[in-house]
């Protein structure tokens, strides 16, 4: 191999291994929030974590799953900022990524 062939492969590496992180650190803050809509809606976990996680297959972003929410909250009675939500979302985010960034 060459020099360019070596640096090529190492940083198609790289973005396969950012690219699963990225992945990774949204998927467990999606469970953390939904988690703690569920608290908040009386909804059952585990059923309402599948929704979310389908949400997101389907192709959904950060404003189609907080819609969502916000809307499934509503429709449980409960009152909520929208900006709550994105706060608790970045503030789950960022335990997301330190959780996963944690030698093993």
């Amino acid at each position: 191999m060459t020099v360019f062939e070596d640096r090529e492969k190492a940083l198609e590496q790289m973005y396969f291994l950012d690219s699963d992180m990225a992945f990774k650190v949204r998927s467990r803050s999606d469970r953390l929030l939904a988690r703690w809509v569920c608290g908040m809606t009386g909804a059952v976990s585990e059923a309402y974590i599948g929704e979310i996680i389908d949400l997101r297959l389907t192709g959904a972003d950060d404003e189609g799953v907080i819609a969502k929410m916000v809307a499934d909250i509503r429709a449980a009675g409960k009152d909520v900022d929208e900006k709550a939500l994105r706060e608790r979302m970045e503030t789950l985010t960022a335990a997301a990524m330190r959780d996963l960034a944690r030698p093993l």
